[in-house]
């Protein structure tokens, strides 16, 4: 009986310094983890990052709308209904393609002087 006793003494303490291994490798981690993102929340790879997120979300947006405009297309139509429908998405792809040229011509001038910085690191 003392065989089966010890066996199950030690497989419990096996299992909880298993368990206290574990917790603190996964607070070793976690440290890592968090040092690893202060350093890049300072860094100036974040920032343009940051920006070359937003501008490829408002650009998703210009091409969503793109489409939204040319899928709103009636198929029976009157002939001066058709007519009215077609000048408004006329209008609306150049108010579309305005917005996306002045968008490009925003993010031009900082592409095109940070292309003359150079990190290090």
């Amino acid at each position: 009986m003392f065989y089966p006793v010890l066996a199950v003494c030690v497989l419990t303490i096996t299992f909880f310094v298993a368990r206290y291994l574990a917790a603190k490798a996964r607070l070793a981690e976690k440290a890592i983890d968090d040092a690893i993102s202060r350093k890049l929340a300072s860094s100036p790879v974040n920032y343009d990052f940051t920006r070359l997120s937003e501008e490829n979300s408002v650009m998703r947006n210009l091409l969503l709308d793109l489409v939204e405009n040319e899928g709103s297309v009636a198929i029976a139509m009157a002939p001066d209904a058709a007519a009215r429908a077609f000048n408004l998405r006329t209008q609306r792809r150049r108010e579309i393609f305005g917005e996306a040229v002045f968008l490009l011509q925003q993010t031009a001038k900082p592409r095109s002087q940070s292309s003359n910085t150079e990190i290090h690191g």
